[in-house]
């Protein structure tokens, strides 16, 4: 404990004797909170002292690596001239032995003699220092010179040389740019009406590098050069290219720019995102041309906005009708199917279907293509569930299939007006499809049960056989208000069908009045439904209380036994044991 320590606890000790009360407590509890951080406080500085004088150590040793490194470098180096050059201090100490020992025994001048000599061979002997350093100093010399000649050559631009006609026309970059330059010249003499045939080039590349500061020549550059050398009256203007077409040569394009600004802004909407453009890019090349091919700029703005009818095909895209499509392209049902016989309203309609049209095609053909968001159905798909208690041919729709709907962002592009491209962005699906269900049935079908029939969900099938019979009267007819349930008139000894699948719960079969339903069945189904089949001529056979019955399967004929008039088929539905109106369960039937 240190010092500090120590005085922190007396005055803790001291706080807690002298001060009484509630703020003895206070006082105290703040003083050893003072003495907590402190301790704490303290134990973080040694542990920060401790990783600086291990970064101070670790520097130290770096220090030292590098200095024993630099001092063994420098003293190879010294070695090196050392061996190369000390021998030069030996000599020069001998030759001026030498030097005196002649002065003494022959004189000054002998001496003075002496010592030229002796410098002459310190520097240019076999091995004096001239010598020396010549040699090292030349493969170096030579090194640089070499990366000096490399970085000019490759530092230069090479271009091919074109020469025409025996006369320096510029530099090219490849060949293409002379024989597009050929073929302007040549739309530029068409244009005037004038014989291409007299006009003959002969033309030389040869690989040469540019000078500084020089550029390869465009296309439009070199048909100028070579025009000037077919020595016919040329003129400066602004030859009007449409793609790759040539139209003449203005002398100024201020009134046709404006006039092809308005064409685009009869397509423009104020969309951010929309883009309005010509199909094909306008183009003003500044150049000489020939007189002739002057126009005027008059001439060149009707041409521009001059229509023309055109055939041309609509592609048929997502819930198109041919209504729809009649209004897209502002024709009628009619126009349509002249140019497309059996067109009608009822022509079913294919996503890719091609309906030819007539339209007035502008001119100038204007391509727009805007960001659009828009709702799209999403079809539902139809699932088929073997169902192993339905015979053969039966099927039930358990569940009827709903469309979704998903929010898309396509750009979509038009062509004056009529759609030619949808490029799809983002489909973010809003409303799920629920599909279609359908059961199947599987179960082999007996020879006189019910034909093959399709039930929607929740119906039942049509209990009479034969053409199905005709409806007499219904549930709680006009005049007939006890009437709880359908007659279906039918003739005699007609085949009786189960509704549904179920269990036989009821069986008379006594003939006569028999509660005056006569002959008849009562059939209870899964779903708390039952079902009654009344005036039968007979049960059929096997027909008890208990028997599973299907769909389909013949459980009786029609007759005219209890309070009957005729022969019919009295069908009552019972839900909960209460008589409905049976309609709402039977498909329907004429």
């Amino acid at each position: 404990m240190t010092s500090f320590d120590k005085f922190l606890r007396y005055k803790a000790k001291r706080l807690e004797r002298d001060i009484p009360g509630g703020e003895k407590g206070f006082y105290a509890e703040m003083s050893r909170f003072g003495c907590r951080l402190y301790t704490a406080l303290s134990v973080v500085g040694e542990y920060v002292i401790l990783a600086l004088m291990f970064l101070a150590s670790l520097f130290l040793k770096l220090f030292v690596i590098i200095k024993n490194a630099l001092k063994k470098l420098f003293k190879k180096i010294g070695s090196f001239f050392k061996a190369r050059f000390g021998r030069y201090g030996k000599a020069l100490k001998s030759g001026r032995t030498e030097v005196e020992h002649i002065r003494e025994e022959k004189g000054f001048f002998a001496g003075v003699l002496a010592e030229f000599k002796f410098v002459g061979r310190i520097l240019f002997g076999k091995r004096g220092i001239a010598v020396t350093a010549f040699n090292y100093a030349l493969p170096i010399v030579c090194c640089v010179f070499l990366f000096n000649i490399v970085s000019y050559a490759t530092s230069r631009t090479y271009a091919l040389k074109l020469t025409v006609n025996g006369n320096f026309i510029g530099y090219i970059e490849d060949e293409t740019v002379y024989t597009d330059a050929e073929q302007l010249l040549i739309n530029r003499i068409n244009y005037t009406g004038s014989d291409t045939d007299s006009v003959n080039f002969t033309h030389e590349y040869e690989v040469s590098p540019m000078s500084y500061g020089t550029a390869p020549s465009t296309k439009y550059q070199i048909a100028d050069r070579m025009l000037r050398l077919l020595g016919e009256e040329v003129e400066q203007g602004y030859g009007l290219y449409i793609g790759d077409n040539y139209y003449g040569t203005l002398i100024s394009h201020e009134r046709l720019d404006k006039a092809l600004d308005g064409i685009l802004d009869q397509y423009r909407t104020g969309d951010e995102t929309e883009t309005v453009a010509f199909d094909k890019e306008v183009s003003f090349v500044t150049g000489l041309y020939l007189a002739d091919s002057f126009v005027d700029e008059s001439d060149i703005i009707d041409l521009v906005t001059s229509y023309k009818q055109v055939a041309t095909y609509y592609t048929a895209v997502l819930n198109d009708s041919p209504y729809m499509i009649s209004q897209k392209v502002g024709m009628t049902i009619a126009e349509l199917s002249q140019l497309n016989p059996g067109f009608s309203l009822k022509t079913p309609i294919h996503i890719g279907d091609e309906i030819k049209i007539t339209q007035e095609q502008p001119f100038m053909n204007v391509v727009v293509t805007r960001r659009e968001q828009y709702e799209e159905t999403i079809p539902y798909e139809t699932e088929y569930v073997s169902d192993n208690t339905r015979y053969v041919g039966m099927r039930v729709i358990k569940r009827e299939g709903k469309n979704g709907t998903r929010e898309v962002t396509a750009d979509v592009s038009y062509l004056n007006g009529v759609e030619i491209s949808r490029n799809v962005l983002v489909r973010t699906t809003t409303v799920e499809p629920v599909n279609k269900i359908i059961n199947v049935g599987t179960l082999p079908r007996p020879a006189n049960s019910a034909p093959g029939t399709v039930t929607e969900a929740g119906k039942f099938i049509w209990p009479v056989g034969g053409n199905g019979g005709k409806k007499g009267y219904g549930f709680a007819a006009p005049g007939y208000s006890s009437h709880r349930g359908l007659d279906i008139i039918a003739p005699y000894g007609t085949p009786i069908y189960a509704a549904e699948s179920g269990t036989v719960t009821s069986v008379y079969s006594g003939g006569g009045w028999g509660s005056g339903w006569g002959n008849h069945i009562v059939i209870q189904h899964s779903n708390g439904i039952s079902t009654r089949y009344a005036h039968c001529s007979a049960i059929a056979s096997g027909i008890r209380v208990g028997t599973k019955v299907t769909a389909g399967q013949v459980i009786g004929y029609v007759g005219s036994t209890g309070n009957s008039t005729g022969n019919h088929l009295h069908f009552e539905v019972m839900v909960g044991g209460v008589r409905v109106n049976p309609i709402g369960y039977l498909p329907k039937h004429s």
